[in-house]
């Protein structure tokens, strides 16, 4: 995927632009300045542990004064104005957008009812859609991050505390389908575990009420997920020879699950990370550059629709 000559040469508009510049230079400052804050502190610890070292008698209690006045208070004082996710994501990459796919958009959180979301990810009890690219289109096609995590109690010492334990953490695609089909359709991802002839579909839900597991004719696709249904006659027709042979193209990515209902269809993919990575160092920043964001956000565009087109036929 490259870009094109028209693309490229609205880049460099978009780059000679005031709004651009601005909040490209708010991005760059932020990160000067929180540089020169760690190296600030680093040098005070460094004071705080030669006069615990060398200072006789009152020297620790003299160096825990100096590291409260000189690093923790300074540290909870001091706040960052300028919030770095929401400049890139929501300013930087939506003004590129603008050059290179006009109708779509980066919005701070993703709307898609949670009473659907959770079937296409494993069971979880809290959820969390953020940074969603609608592209605005006849399909309502939009992919965003997710966040799944339920919480656990735990004992320490003679106290309880609750920990957080992730189930998910990925991306949700979701589009709106030409066709209605009756009831629901799952699709979840299957592996053998290793030396035992045992299949597992780690925390993705097993047969709900209402539905019924069914096999298809292709013996990949059986080997590598498992299908659940309420409409067995509706499952079958929306399992068509091309959608499934995509599904079989899929199968090194574990982690990828969906869930239909009705003409809404979601896509989850467990990527272990997040889209739209913020360049948050002074050496990302250098080695960022517009064309190199361009280039990313269009190949996430033809991935999105190469997928969507799957499901359109």
């Amino acid at each position: 995927m490259a870009l094109t000559a028209e693309e490229v040469e609205k880049l460099k508009e978009l780059k000679r632009t005031e709004e651009f510049k601005k909040n490209y230079k708010l991005i760059k400052d932020e990160l000067v300045k929180r540089e020169r804050q760690g190296a600030d502190m680093t040098a005070k610890g460094l004071i705080c542990l030669f006069v615990m070292c060398y200072v006789p008698r009152a020297g620790f209690l003299l160096a825990v004064i100096l590291l409260f006045v000189l690093i923790i208070v300074p540290f909870f004082m001091s706040k960052n104005d300028i919030d770095l996710n929401a400049i890139y994501k929501e300013q930087i990459l939506n003004l590129i957008l603008g050059a290179i796919l006009p109708k779509a958009k980066i919005h701070s959180w993703g709307e898609e009812p949670i009473e659907d979301v959770k079937y296409a990810v494993p069971k979880s009890e809290k959820y969390n859609q953020f940074n969603a690219l609608k592209f605005n289109d006849d399909r309502n096609l939009s992919v965003c991050n997710l966040y799944a995590w339920h919480e656990e109690e735990y004992k320490s010492g003679k106290e309880k505390r609750i920990k957080k334990v992730r189930d998910f953490r990925g991306v949700l695609y979701a589009l709106t389908l030409t066709e209605v089909y009756q009831g629901h359709v799952r699709i979840v991802p299957t592996k053998q575990l290793a030396h035992l002839n045992i299949e597992t579909q780690g925390k993705y839900a097993g047969v709900l009420e209402g539905e019924q597991k069914i096999d298809v004719e292709d013996v990949r696709h059986n080997e590598n997920y498992n299908i659940y249904c309420t409409d067995e006659i509706a499952a079958r027709k929306f399992l068509s020879p091309s959608v499934l042979a995509w599904f079989d193209e899929q199968i090194s990515d574990q982690g990828l699950c969906a869930y239909l209902k009705g003409n809404k269809l979601y896509i989850s993919k467990y990527t272990n990370e997040y889209m739209f990575p913020v360049p948050d160092t002074k050496k990302k920043l250098n080695a960022w550059s517009v064309e190199q964001a361009a280039l990313y956000l269009k190949d996430l565009s033809q991935e999105a629709k190469a997928m969507a087109s799957v499901f359109s036929k």
